[in-house]
């Protein structure tokens, strides 16, 4: 059996590749992109290829959405309705897509967990999106130090580090948020980095993008976002738990 059933993107879904599916047995989880496969599939769980299989949806052509929580959500329900045991999941930020501000804005992990506003069988992670997954201290240790790795970076210090522009990050993050809210084009990843910005050099430049969209008001809807943003901190808390509570609403 193959990593993926069919790798060529813009393939629409077709009967053998259900037949496929339902004689290999076990349970199907589909995917939004062929990235998430690369990290769920050849990263995380490459061990559980018996009982599960990891399916990209961006590997389905256009009549499933070509990827994405829709292609998902379609995915899911033709196979099911075809006797597979398929499941889907996807980001956090679906939510911020579908302006579904009640569930997004739930720091209680146990109240999002149990909601399913995607169905009984879709499950949406608790963090921002995926790649949130990727920023462990310890991960990021290894990816900080060179290439002989003689620094002196730690889990500890690199979290330190994190932490220590966590005020930047909650307002990139709330400058994401903003701009969804307005169906506007978020922040690009790189946003304040070069040259570097922080504090009110950074919340001004974000503020100024946001105005050169079209939102009217750029300070207050950054201030309402980044109230619910400071919701999932836990400054008190021990720094790994803190830093654990914050990638939900940080923007990865």
């Amino acid at each position: 059996m193959s990593e993926r059933l069919r790798p060529l993107v813009g393939e629409d879904v077709t009967d053998a590749d259900q037949l496929v599916l339902k004689q290999r047995g076990g349970v199907v989880v589909f995917l939004e992109s062929a990235e998430d496969f690369e990290i769920i599939h050849k990263c995380w769980f490459f061990d559980e290829g018996q009982d599960i299989c990891f399916q990209a949806a961006d590997s389905y052509g256009s009549g499933s959405g070509g990827g994405g929580c829709r292609a998902v959500i379609d995915l899911v329900s033709d196979a099911r309705s075809n006797g597979i045991k398929a499941y889907g999941l996807f980001d956090r930020d679906v939510l911020l897509a579908d302006q579904n501000w009640c569930l997004w804005w739930e720091y209680e992990d146990d109240a999002f967990s149990t909601a399913r506003p995607y169905g009984a069988h879709i499950r949406v992670l608790l963090r921002w999106e995926l790649e949130n997954y990727l920023l462990d201290p310890d991960t990021m240790r290894t990816e900080a130090n060179d290439e002989k790795m003689t620094s002196a970076h730690t889990a500890a210090s690199v979290l330190t580090s994190c932490l220590g522009c966590a005020s930047e990050l909650k307002d990139k993050a709330a400058a994401s948020i903003a701009a969804r809210a307005a169906n506007l084009t978020a922040p690009a990843p790189g946003f304040g980095c070069n040259p570097a910005k922080d504090g009110a050099e950074l919340t001004a430049a974000l503020q100024e993008l946001l105005r050169k969209q079209g939102l009217d008001d750029p300070g207050d809807a950054m201030s309402n976002a980044r109230q619910g943003v400071d919701r999932f901190d836990v400054p008190s808390a021990p720094p790994e738990v803190r830093w654990e509570r914050l990638l939900r609403m940080l923007d990865g």
